[in-house]
């Protein structure tokens, strides 16, 4: 895939959202669990300060309660190179990845590997070892020979608590299964396109 097809084939523009998902940090930079954290510094210190008369202590307490808000924006707004690191990572793959904007939103667990036409579709037996050997939890759940398509569950739970976690997660393990397991296996089976859905 050339650079501008890669381009092309992402949003313009990420979220916070999607320029968070690629990078390991940016788990830390959900302005929800700061806001979480920086209430319950407030009441810890509020409680703290109580019995104090001394206004220095509830400013301290307020700032301290802002640290992990600033924290947080500052992460954020480190992470906007996040969409050149994704299109570096789709001009280093032999076909194209299409619909990676759900899984950068957090929506997309599942991938249709579709293989060029009169390519021997893999096996469950031959394929889901090495499916495997990433995580006990992908799983290749359809075959559909006729339309030269294996359908693979990435296996990563949603966390309610922690969203940006669960969507790195599901990143990383997108680049094992792409170059793990879908990379060797286009050497000798041309595959057509990955979609995510």
């Amino acid at each position: 895939m050339t650079p501008t097809e890669a381009n092309e084939c992402i949003a313009e523009k990420f979220t916070r959202v999607m320029n968070a998902t690629p990078s390991r940090l940016g788990p830390f930079s959900d302005l929800m669990a700061a806001s979480i954290l920086g209430g319950a510094l407030v009441a810890i210190g509020f409680f703290a300060i109580r019995r104090s008369n001394d206004a220095a202590a509830l400013y301290a307490v307020l700032a301290l309660a802002a640290l992990p808000l600033v924290a947080s924006l500052i992460l954020s707004a480190s992470l906007g190179g996040s969409r050149a690191k994704v299109v570096a990572w789709l001009c280093s793959v032999p076909f194209p990845v299409d619909n990676l904007n759900a899984l950068l939103a957090g929506l997309g667990d599942t991938i249709e590997i579709v293989f060029a036409p009169g390519a021997d579709l893999p096996s469950r037996a031959t394929l889901q070892p090495r499916l495997e050997a990433i995580s006990e939890d992908v799983l290749l759940v359809k075959e559909r020979p006729e339309e030269r398509m294996l359908e693979v569950r990435l296996g990563v739970i949603d966390s309610k608590r922690l969203p940006l976690r669960t969507n790195h997660a599901r990143w990383n393990r997108l680049i094992d299964v792409t170059e793990k397991v879908l990379v060797p296996l286009s050497q000798n089976t041309a595959i057509e396109r990955v979609r995510i859905v």
